[in-house]
């Protein structure tokens, strides 16, 4: 049986919640095979880890930020980022293990629920990051450089020529062995075609 790939969506969500799920949907949409290509939705998964839907609970953490209540924020983030996973090691020896563990005994669509954005990015085949301009966002930032150390190929959309790009963004796409996009249906006809997905219902 061929191993089943999974991809993170890696983008905005704080700095606009409301406008954030609508390329996750397309790209969700699009992508997902059962038997194919698992899609690690952050927005659709946020509810399992947190207890609230992706945009009541950032309302709540920016809340907590403004009350100072760091214990607690902390707390939010911590399901955010590492979902059920307590870490006894640093940061980079676990992207590490997880990755392994990913290796080895595959990605199983019910474990998502559970998931972190760490552990997301991790154990995923490659990566999908849609980013804005005018649109600020850090936590999209800091998942390409994890998928940049993990060697896990990041495929970018941006709107803005390449040109224009970071140069310390673009050269973690490229040395993770990702692309450039401008338009989110280029981005999903090229890894429909890159990892041979088949139409669905096809078989």
């Amino acid at each position: 049986m061929e191993k089943i790939l999974t991809t993170y969506l890696a983008g905005y969500i704080e700095a606009s919640p409301e406008t954030a799920f609508s390329w996750r949907d397309v790209a969700y949409k699009a992508l997902y095979r059962p038997l194919q290509l698992l899609v690690y939705d952050p927005i659709r998964q946020e509810a399992s880890k947190t207890g609230k839907e992706a945009g009541a609970h950032v309302k709540y953490i920016v809340g907590l930020k403004k009350a100072g209540k760091y214990k607690q924020f902390d707390k939010e983030m911590d399901k955010i980022w590492l979902g059920t996973i307590k870490p006894t090691v640093d940061l980079g020896r676990l992207f590490e293990l997880l990755k392994d563990r990913a290796n080895v005994d595959g990605n199983h669509e019910e474990e998502l629920k559970s998931w972190g954005d760490f552990e997301a990015v991790a154990r995923s085949d490659f990566t999908i990051a849609y980013m804005k301009k005018d649109i600020q966002t850090v936590g999209t930032i800091g998942e390409i450089f994890e998928a940049m150390l993990l060697k896990i190929p990041v495929y970018l959309i941006i709107d803005s020529p390449k040109t224009e790009t970071n140069s310390t963004l673009l050269y973690w796409v490229r040395y993770s062995g990702g692309e450039i996009f401008y338009k989110l249906e280029d981005c999903i006809s090229f890894i429909k075609e890159k990892y041979n997905l088949k139409e669905k219902g096809a078989k």
